[in-house]
This record gives structure tokens, sequence and C-alpha cells, in this order.
């Protein structure tokens, strides 16, 4: 009852926040000017530049200036031409044909070439370099039919195919062995420096193929893991963008006019995940009870101050052609899960560990939330704080933890935002196994028609709200904190930074 109150007392404060984002959450752009160099604060350090190797959102969100792929998309998710200016699909859906653009360049000052192309795709498709984007195992022919065109050819349709093809880089094939470490791609930004801990430095690429872009001379990424440090930074003009900017200081910065506060939803749903190979999460009825026993209103409202978009399965509200809302599958009600429990063998609870990624403030305080709610059930929680190296080794891939919250990064296709709870997918953490959903997850990678693939993917997250595969907690508002002069910032519903787009001006 003590936190209940405590956080009611709080909405007061989150409803004058509210007030002031609204009316602060857009700005008229002014006219583009080049020069300057933009600082940004980021919380922690890529996992490798290697895009093909690179599964970190955090690692993306820098990658998007430096890397392209033959496609790309805009501020609304809609796929564009970027290394290829255009492309044919054959009636039955299996060959593309992708006409490149000339005059490319990559970092390196070396023109890039169809068979840079090819190799790209290629090497994304060896298990030893590309296991992040395992998708492309569905390539079975690639060719290069002249200089600037090549032929791709599916084993079968797969309908997400250009959505995803966009995070395939194309890269030189002599940088490979130090790509990690030093990225070549084609970007508006090529790489200057990585001080681990510290910065990465990117600076103007003088032959983008786009002439007009960047307006910057150069970017700084800085890292700086807690959100407060990172406002007193930006206070002090030592940086001069926060993305993600965690709610509960975000009114710091609304209230000065020397700064503007964006708002837009983020695509990222925040999930406690359960790992549903131990006990007790290996029964239904014991995540059920978790579900009933975790008011998310004032979850949102306490951890996330208001913004947030309540969910019940692993979809976003900004996907709306696929969207179904499954909010209040569980309403909160702590005398059912109490229910629950008991009649699972555990009428005074259990105890269980809780792993948080230090790095990020927002999953920390729902976990920090949540464990208190889940004490008034009788499951006792002990909070874990791990580094973010670790989650994604130990939690990620390992699949080593009892519960954890995390946010997991926003797709452009339902059919790649689903799949992570396929039992055969390699980055299932969640070890959730459903014969029929992977029945329809396998119908959805074949299926082309808009209408049958929105029955598809309403069905598949209806089963993950009745199976209880995870608490579905919220999709965050991806809060942007800046500098008042600085101009075009774009939201997208990828977890990207564009910088090609900023420029300073009055």
């Amino acid at each position: 009852m003590g936190l209940r109150l405590t956080l009611l007392a709080r909405l007061g404060i989150v409803l004058l926040c509210i007030g002031f984002l609204t009316a602060n959450s857009s700005f008229v752009f002014a006219s583009p000017n080049y020069g300057g160099h933009l600082i940004v604060a980021v919380p922690t350090d890529p996992d490798t530049f290697d895009a093909h190797k690179a599964v970190a959102a955090a690692t993306k969100e820098i990658d998007f200036n430096t890397y392209e792929g033959l496609v790309s998309y805009n501020s609304k998710g809609e796929i564009i031409p970027a290394l290829a200016v255009d492309w044919d699909i054959s009636a039955d859906g299996t060959e593309y044909i992708f006409t490149l653009r000339e005059d490319v360049f990559f970092h390196n000052n070396r023109l890039m070439t169809a068979e840079d192309v090819v190799y790209s795709l290629n090497r994304i498709r060896d298990d030893s370099t590309g296991y992040p984007l395992t998708w492309h195992k569905n390539i079975e022919h690639l060719e290069i039919l002249d200089t600037q065109q090549i032929r791709l050819v599916l084993a079968e349709p797969y309908a997400p195919f250009l959505s995803e093809l966009a995070d395939a880089a194309i890269i030189p094939s002599e940088a490979v062995e130090t790509l990690g470490v030093k990225p070549i791609g084609t970007g508006p930004f090529k790489f200057v420096e990585w001080a681990i801990g510290q910065h990465i430095k990117l600076t103007k690429f003088e032959k983008y193929w786009k002439a007009e872009l960047p307006y910057l001379d150069g970017v700084t990424f800085k890292i700086v893991p807690n959100p407060a440090t990172a406002i007193l930074n930006l206070k002090a003009g030592a940086v001069h963008v926060i993305p993600r900017l965690s709610a509960d200081v975000a009114w710091q910065v609304e209230e000065d006019p020397e700064f503007r506060l964006l708002s837009a939803p983020m695509n990222t749903p925040q999930l406690m995940a359960y790992n549903l190979m131990r006990e007790p999460f290996d029964d239904i009825r014991v995540r059920q009870a978790i579900n009933y026993g975790i008011d998310k209103d004032l979850l949102i409202e306490g951890a996330a101050w208001g913004y947030g978009s309540k969910i019940g399965s692993n979809m976003s509200p900004s996907m709306e052609a696929f969207y179904v809302d499954y909010a209040d599958y569980y309403p909160y009600d702590p005398d059912k899960a109490r229910q629950l429990l008991k009649n699972a063998g555990y009428p005074h609870g259990f105890q269980s560990t809780l792993s948080l990624p230090v790095d990020y403030d927002l999953h920390v305080k729902a976990g920090e939330m949540a464990a208190a709610m889940l004490a008034e059930i009788g499951i006792e929680l002990e909070l874990e704080l791990v580094e973010w190296g670790t989650w994604l080794e130990r939690i990620y891939t390992k699949r080593d933890y009892d519960l954890t919250i995390v946010g997991l990064g926003g797709k452009l296709d339902p059919h790649t935002i689903l799949n992570r709870y396929t039992s055969d997918y390699s980055r299932n953490f969640f070890n959730f196994a459903h014969e029929e959903y992977d029945a329809l997850i396998e119908e959805g990678f074949l299926e082309t028609n808009p209408s049958k693939r929105g029955t598809i993917y309403a069905r598949c997250q209806e089963i993950l709200a009745e199976e209880a595969a995870a608490l579905f907690i919220m999709d965050p508002n991806d809060l942007v904190a800046m500098a008042k002069e600085v101009n075009g910032w774009q939201h997208y519903p990828k977890y990207v930074d564009d910088l090609a787009h900023v420029y300073f001006g009055k």
C-alpha cells in the first residue's frame, strides 16, 4: 500500500510534466545551416561495429550514420531506395533485381561495386558472421547481371524481405578484418575514433552520394551512463542532444527555454521476460499470477512518468496495420494472482532473481516497482544489476537467468518482431515454445497478402497473451532533449539516431 500511495502522490508532478511536454513537443525548423560539431549523449558503448555481427540496439543507433543497405526507411517506416535506386520483384515473390546507385564511395574512398554487394550479402548468410541476420539463409542464389545490377533469388516467398534488407550493410571486403573496431561503410559520416567508455567520434563524409548531406561537420557520441549526469552535461553545453531521455528527469529540460523536449512512440516494447525452462515459470498459472499481480498503469506512471503506452503482447501501437490491443488482457487483480499461485502449489509465494541491465534506467525503475508489487502477492524478488555486456552474454545469449526486464528494439515488419518467440529462433531467450505459434509464423513467412498477414499476426499476439509468454508492460515514449539551436531531428520506428538531417540554427 505504501508503494501505491507514494506513486499516486507523484502523479501530480507527472501531469504537470505532461502539460509541459504537450506545449513543446514540436517546433518549426529553421533553414538548414552547414557546419558545427554535434555531441550526443548515449548510455553505453557499442558491442561491436561490425554491422553483420552487432546485436545491441546501442550499436545500431550509431551504425545508421556509417552504414547503408540496398534499401532504407523513412521516419514513417516506409521502405525507400538507398544504395539501390530501384528494384523489380517477380510475380511469385521469389526473384529480385536491384539496380545499384552509381558513384557511391566507401569511407576508404573506393567506389562501391556489384561485387561488394554480393560479398556483403554472402557474408551475412555465413553462420560464422551473420547469425543476427539469419533470415538471409532464405537467399538461394545471388548473381551479378552487369556492373549496376544484381539478381537475388529466394528459396520461397518471404514477405518481410525488403524491410529486413534495410539492415544488411554493404561493406568493402578488404576492410572486413577490422570492422569491429573501425567501421567502413557508405553512410553520411565516417568513423574517426572509439575511446571505450568515453566516446565515439565521426566526421562528415565529403564523398557521400547525397551531395547536400550531411549538414554537420562531425558528431561525437559521448558515453554518459547516468541520466542525471547527461542532463548536467546538456545544461553545461558539454552535450547537445540526449536521445531516449529518462522520463523522470525530463522536467528539468522542459521548464528551461534554452532546450527542447520532443516526444514520439519508440516502437521498443518493454517486457519482463520469464525463463520458461526454469521452475516455476514453466507453469502458466505462475506466469498469469505475475501478470495479474502487476498494476501496469501505475508502473507506467511511476517508472516512465506516464510516458508510455500499455501493451499486452509484443507489438507496439505504432505498428498500426498489425497491432491488436491486449493491454487489459490481465487486469490488475492481486486476489486472483494469489489464488493462481495457490493452485500452482505456491500458497506462500516463492523467491526468485530479477536481473536488470544497469545501463538502462527505465528498466531498473520498472524492475524495482514490479518487485514491490509482486511482494504483495508473496513473490520475493532479489534484484541483480548487471552491466549491458553481461546482460547480452549471459542472459540474451546463454539464457542464464530467472527473470529480466528489457526493451526489444523495434522492427519494420510484424514477422521480424514476433519471430523472436519461435522455438527454433537462435535468440529466443524466453525459451518459449508453442506448436500453433510456430506454424503461424511459418505461414506468415510465406504470405504476401496484407489482409491474410494481418489475421496471422493477430492470432500470434493473442497466443502470446493467452500463454503469458512474458509480462508485456509498455511501449515507452522516445523522449529527446536538445539544445534549442539543434534542428532537423527525426523520430524513427527503430532504435536509430539519424544525424544526416540535423543542423544548428536559430
